[in-house]
């Protein structure tokens, strides 16, 4: 009896086995809840995450990089960071997902919505001038093991980030978003379908500095 139960579990627990390596240290998935990023990532959708990446840079193999939309937990008592689970009554911190802006030893501020990097504003074209917002910030040095995210909506309340809880330490991050595969299709405001399944390049999301 113990043999046959044995034998039956044994490949369920082999496939959990698997399932939580892959997961760990291959590719995972994460869901966007918010606006936090729009335009350029919408709630409900999901993207892939290589957690390769992740652990290769932990090794000291290459680095997050300007433009990587990245997810993290957030510093502690940061607004939103904290849910409750309904019924349970226990609290746990959320994952956010934001832009890298500034890495060590880069200089940012933020003036009339304009993101300045090392002096030079930067263009930016992937938000488009109704998500560019009009907060300004005063200039920040991006210390060693820390980088400066935002999200992409800088309207009022369009999302909180590094212009409210400071840069975030590299080692909290869990992962970039290489692209986004769900829904497969979206309707437009024409009602016409279209194919939602698109990569996050990294030569799409670097910041562009103007000259």
């Amino acid at each position: 009896m113990l043999l046959k139960l044995r034998r039956q579990l044994l490949p369920l627990l082999e496939g959990i086995i698997l399932a939580v390596l892959v997961v760990t240290f291959g590719i995972t998935t994460v869901g966007i809840s918010g606006d936090s990023m729009a335009p350029v990532l919408q709630s409900g959708e999901r993207v892939i995450v290589p957690k390769y990446e992740t652990w290769l840079h932990r090794l000291g193999l290459g680095n997050f990089r300007r433009g990587d939309i990245v997810y993290f937990r957030p510093p502690a008592g940061a607004t939103g960071a904290s849910e409750r689970l309904p019924l349970l009554g226990l609290s746990y911190r959320r994952f956010f997902i934001k832009r890298i802006i500034a890495i060590a030893g880069d200089r940012v501020r933020i003036d009339q919505g304009t993101v300045y990097l090392n002096d030079q504003a930067l263009a930016e074209s992937y938000l488009g001038d109704n998500w560019r917002g009009s907060s300004s910030m005063l200039d920040l040095t991006i210390p060693k093991g820390y980088v400066f995210v935002l999200g992409d909506n800088r309207g009022p309340l369009g999302s909180v980030d590094s212009r409210n809880f400071g840069p975030i330490a590299s080692a909290t991050i869990a992962g970039r978003a290489a692209a986004v595969f769900w829904p497969p299709l979206k309707r437009n405001s024409q009602g016409h379908w279209y194919w939602n399944w698109r990569i996050l390049r990294r030569t799409e999301t670097l910041l562009t500095i103007n000259p």
